[in-house]
Formats: C-alpha cells, sequence, structure tokens
C-alpha cells in the first residue's frame, strides 16, 4: 500500500490543504478517543471537541505555513479557521458556563 502523493509534501495547493485539513481533524478526533478507550472512559462527543479537532487542524497548517512560504500561499485567508475556532469556543463557553457541578461537564 502506498502512501498519497499529497501525505509526501507539505500543501502547496488549496485542494492539499483542504486534504490535510480534513486528515488532521481526524486524526485528532481518532487520537482523542483511542487515549480516552486506553484509560477506560469513552471521548465526549459534544460540539466544542469538534471544534478542537479543527482549530488542531487549522494552527497546524498554520504553523507549517511558517516554514514553508507555499503552504502559507495556499492556507491564504485564515477567515475560515478562524471562524470554526471562534464557533468552538462559544460552545465551550456556553457549556461551562452551564456547568452545574462545578467538574466541567453538564448535568445530565
Amino acid at each position: 500500500m502506498s502512501v498519497p502523493d499529497w501525505l509526501t509534501a507539505p500543501p502547496e495547493t488549496t485542494a492539499s490543504v483542504r486534504l490535510w485539513f480534513i486528515a488532521l481533524f481526524a486524526l485528532y478526533l481518532f487520537g482523542r478517543k483511542s487515549l480516552a478507550r486506553l484509560h477506560g472512559g469513552a471521548a465526549p462527543t459534544n460540539m466544542a471537541r469538534l471544534s478542537d479537532a479543527a482549530t488542531f487542524a487549522g494552527s497546524l497548517l498554520l504553523l507549517a505555513g511558517v516554514v514553508d512560504p507555499e503552504t502559507l500561499k495556499a492556507v491564504g485567508d485564515t477567515t475560515v479557521f478562524l471562524i470554526i475556532a471562534g464557533i468552538g469556543g462559544l460552545f465551550y463557553a456556553g457549556e461551562q458556563f452551564l456547568d452545574e457541578r462545578g467538574d466541567g461537564r453538564l448535568a445530565g
């Protein structure tokens, strides 16, 4: 089984940035779920965790852009990454606001 071409080099086109974003997003969710299972629990599946994955993927791509100018060009406008991070932050803050027990989990 060979590695796809877009995984063997930094993303330098808009299409490859999208593929990298999706791959990093999925990797984050898979890793989080795997770690939770290793520790005997279940990873939370709320909206804030999806935002965590999107923020992770977007941040890593922006950091890659610092190292590789072609990646930064391909990433281009960061508005989408900022919107995703902002929405996730609102969901997270809302959950914390509604937290009745003080332990970071909603009652229920």
